[in-house]
């Protein structure tokens, strides 16, 4: 072997573009995994009433952290879009789930701050809404807890409140811990600044403000006040009806209007994944058989009796669309459902070939509301069918 044999291969640098594919494909692969977390939890949520804060939080993480890997492969917003609306006292309450003080619960805000005691004093009105996406108004304040937290190792008292205009509010949230000292205070939200107030300053508040602004909202330090540190969020005023509704199962929840024995066919080459919407499919009355690819899937006699088949957009061997415009070829009537992990894929529009297209993960209750609409369109097929 000669020296030049012996000396190491250099590597080669990675391109820009490569590295965006790269961080896209495991943005894929973990969004596919918190979407089998998210069926499960919300299956369970249905089944174990008794376990129900455990569950919804993690259901919301999943359902959050999903949010974050798109904003991470997108240009930054949301993908709840612009103009979406949330209710902060909702989104404090589910802030809440997620961020345990160390005694493992919060207390309401009638109880007394006391020794080992976190108290939580949500004072912000039910009807009160911002136009923020819930989302990322529940990362914000996910931050904010958790700094409230840190900042009270021996128990203390956060008190959320707000004051709304006719076109503006400004939520408020205090705790009466240490404060932050003025020389920390000049730096708080620029990237990498650090407090003794506990992890999750610097970087997280500096994401905060940068998120907010995306949905022109506002992060800003309070002033003034007596103790402790207070932390105000500005944004526009929507109307509560603007609202979505909560998307997290709860256990009353019960099969939709004509799920029952609905046969429905999933084609997904991930295992974990199809083992979950089998389940979830199959609590919610369907009747269901999985397939990894296309050429199983018309191979098996159970396919010809669907009435709505899931097909994941990218399958090895015939992707997505080749495998819906076979089954399509077979089965005018089939409600075809055209899924999606991967941020980059263009899902078509509704075109006579796909009928239905979804972003995973899906929440338990869209997937019900879909596959409700989705039966309500192969009877009327059917019908169709029978009248010609």
């Amino acid at each position: 072997m000669s020296a030049s044999d012996a000396r190491p291969k250099q590597a080669v640098p990675e391109s820009d573009a490569d590295a965006r594919l790269r961080v896209a494909g495991v943005a894929h692969d973990v969004n596919q995994m918190l979407a089998v977390i998210r069926g499960r939890a919300e299956l369970l949520l249905r089944r174990l009433p008794g376990e129900q804060s455990h569950l919804q939080a993690i259901a919301l993480a999943a359902r959050d952290a999903s949010a974050m890997l798109e904003r991470l492969g997108g240009d930054g917003v949301t993908p709840d879009g612009a103009g979406a609306a949330s209710s902060p006292r909702q989104a404090l309450d589910d802030a809440a789930l997620l961020v345990l003080p160390p005694s493992g619960a919060w207390a309401d805000g009638s109880s007394g701050r006391g020794d080992g005691a976190w108290v939580l004093d949500n004072r912000l009105a039910a009807a009160l809404a911002v136009r923020v996406p819930a989302p990322v108004l529940r990362e914000v304040l996910v931050n904010l807890l958790r700094n409230a937290v840190g900042a009270m190792p021996e128990g203390g008292r956060v008190v959320a409140d707000a004051q709304a205009g006719d076109d503006f509010v400004r939520v408020r949230l205090a705790d009466d811990g240490p404060g932050i000292a003025p020389a920390v205070a000049q730096t708080l939200f620029e990237a990498g600044a650090t407090t003794n107030r506990g992890a999750g300053h610097g970087i997280g508040l500096a994401a905060c403000r940068q998120l907010l602004a995306a949905h022109g909202a506002t992060l800003e330090l309070g002033v003034g006040e007596a103790r402790g540190a207070t932390f105000l969020i500005g944004a526009a005023r929507a109307a509560a009806s603007a609202v979505g509704a909560a998307s997290i199962a709860g256990p009353a929840a019960a099969a939709g209007p004509g799920l029952a024995s609905l046969p429905v066919v999933v084609i997904d080459d991930e295992a974990a994944m199809r083992g979950m919407l089998q389940d979830v499919l199959g609590e919610l009355g369907c009747r269901v058989c999985c397939h990894r690819d296309g050429a199983a899937a018309l191979a098996d006699d159970r396919t010809a009796g669907a009435a709505v088949a899931l097909v994941d957009r990218r399958l090895p061997g015939q992707d997505g669309l080749e495998v819906a415009a076979r089954l399509r070829e077979r089965d005018g009537r089939l409600v075809i459902v055209l899924m999606s992990g991967w941020d980059r894929d263009e899902l078509p529009a509704p075109d006579g070939l796909v009928d239905f297209t979804v972003r995973k993960p899906l929440g338990l209750d869209n997937l019900q509301d879909l596959l409700s609409r989705a039966a309500a369109l192969h009877q009327q097929r059917a019908r169709q069918e029978l009248g010609s």
